[in-house]
């Protein structure tokens, strides 16, 4: 029984160790594996380019492309089409379409029936008015008139008396006094509202200050600096890793200034240490013109980005500035 056990022991560190192998190599796969890619630009009269991803001498492949306007891309493995972001964009397309149809339909559908029930209500009004008013003419013409009705005109008909013009007099003072207080207690009120405003914009102005102090304060900060030069050192290492290897190319471009072409030609000097004499670059001074042809190759290790992470995670400074920017949020 114990060399049963023992043997099923044996068999499952077997696998285990057989998972943590496979594990390892895929993460070495993953990081120091180059992942490659290249792409080609033409311009002439239309705009095609051209992209692919390669990794893992081909197994894991991403090829992409533009040409008349349309864009097309895929991610295959092995040679089998996993991901098709055309079919995407063109089932997003019909979704949208129908959704747009629907809606439309939707809104002249709700229309005809809001316009529909207001005529409806309008000639319900106008019949129960003239209903209404019939009524009321036929009652008028059949009912006389009683006697406590006449006598209450007569009564209305009689000049009011000296005590109802004193009851008057007294609650037309009393409204005016009331008025009068009531508007001296509305001032009041805006003073006070005045002051709280007043208040509260002192309040925003010294926490404006003082954010402004605590800002100015982390950044002129020795380990701010220090950790903003070493994440400056490390983003010029990456993309001096993820820049391309290889460029070859011909640029013909002019504009109708030719101090602007001028101007555009200094601003491509600028790159001329990354492209070097693989591009030749031609300026027209005298019409407008962009054509030329471009290909680029390159790869890179994703172990790079690993330890360019792992560097600034382990610098002391990058560490306080992150906490820093965490707190503030």
């Amino acid at each position: 029984m114990l060399h049963v056990f023992l043997f099923i022991l044996k068999i499952i560190g077997i696998i285990l160790a057989a998972l943590l192998g496979l594990l390892l190599l895929i993460l070495l796969l993953l990081l120091f594996v180059p992942i490659r890619y290249r792409g080609r630009l033409r311009m002439e009269g239309d705009f095609e380019a051209a992209a692919k991803v390669t990794w893992l001498l081909h197994m894991v492949s991403v090829p992409l492309s533009f040409r008349e306007g349309v864009f097309t891309g895929k991610i295959k493995v092995f040679g089998i089409t996993v991901k098709n972001f055309a079919e995407d964009e063109e089932e997003l397309k019909e979704a949208a379409e129908e959704l747009f149809q629907d809606t439309e339909e939707a809104a002249v559908e709700g229309g005809e029936q809001i316009l529909k029930a207001e005529e409806e209500e309008t000639a319900d009004k106008e019949e129960t008015k003239k209903s209404s008013s019939e009524q009321n003419g036929k009652d008028e013409m059949c009912l006389p008139m009683r006697k406590e009705d006449t006598d209450r005109l007569r009564e209305d008909k009689k000049p009011p008396d000296s005590a109802g013009k004193r009851d008057s007099l007294a609650v037309r003072i009393w409204k005016k006094i009331k008025a009068f207080f009531l508007k001296i207690f509305g001032i009041w009120e805006k003073i006070r509202n005045l002051k709280y405003t007043f208040r509260r914009f002192c309040v925003k102005i010294r926490k404006g200050v003082q954010k402004y102090r605590d800002t100015k304060e982390f950044l002129m900060d020795e380990r701010t600096k220090k950790a903003f030069s070493h994440c400056m050192e490390e983003g010029k290492l990456l993309l001096a890793r993820l820049l391309p290897k290889k460029i070859q190319g011909e640029l013909r471009f002019g504009m109708e200034d030719p101090a602007l072409t001028g101007e555009i030609l200094g601003g491509i000097s600028i790159f001329y240490p990354v492209f070097k004499d693989n591009v030749k670059v031609y300026p027209d001074f005298e019409q407008s013109i962009l054509e030329g042809e471009l290909f680029v190759k390159g790869g890179f290790r994703l172990v790079t980005a690993a330890l360019i992470l792992w560097r600034l995670w382990r610098d002391k400074n990058v560490l306080y500035v992150y906490h820093k920017l965490r707190g503030r949020e």
